[in-house]
């Protein structure tokens, strides 16, 4: 069995990011709905697109530090 992480494709990591950064920014319009503020589309974009990016250099950046 081979504990060491492998290489995440681009390709993976790009659809992930986005699917994470989908699911944080539904949360986040889910609470603001819950406090009855409008549903801004741009602030939804820009937090899909803030946190999955963070989240793929995150993703990436962890893989490289576990092959160390």
């Amino acid at each position: 069995m081979n504990s060491e992480p492998e290489k995440i494709p681009w390709k993976n990591r790009i659809i992930l990011g986005l699917f994470s950064g989908l699911v944080y920014a539904g949360i986040m319009a889910a609470f603001d709905y819950a406090s009855d503020l409008p549903f801004h589309e741009v602030k939804f974009v820009f937090s899909t697109l803030i946190f999955g990016t963070f989240m793929a250099i995150a993703t990436r950046w962890m893989v490289k530090k576990k092959k160390k």
